[in-house]
């Protein structure tokens, strides 16, 4: 069975194009825009991991994957980095966003963890 995939982002073309790249690589993916449809739609089924788009500020990211570690703490969250100075305490892990090898290879990680 394919891992599913709750991707929130925060710019459409992006959004769609990561979407596109993790259902290529099997995964099955829901994709929402911001963080209000990713807390409306995050609880409502379990999902395998959880990706956090970079296109919106760093507050805004961190405040989303805090959110989701207080309400599913056992579900992993990857933080795709806008650039190498960001941290995301909370997120499971972190990784570049520019290169879909990596980040996509740090998804099929934590996938094989769960």
């Amino acid at each position: 069975m394919a891992s599913s995939v709750l991707q929130i982002g925060y710019y459409p073309t992006l959004l769609q194009t990561r979407q596109l790249m993790l259902e290529q690589n099997g995964y099955q993916v829901t994709s929402v825009l911001g963080n209000e449809q990713g807390m409306a739609v995050a609880p409502s089924q379990r999902f395998d991991v959880i990706v956090i788009g970079f296109s919106d500020t760093h507050a805004m990211r961190s405040g989303m994957v805090r959110w989701l570690k207080q309400h599913l703490p056992e579900t992993p969250v990857v933080a795709l980095l806008a650039n190498t100075s960001e941290t995301f305490t909370d997120a499971d892990c972190a990784t570049l966003s520019e290169d879909p090898a990596v980040w996509l290879a740090t998804v099929r990680r934590v996938c094989l963890k769960v």
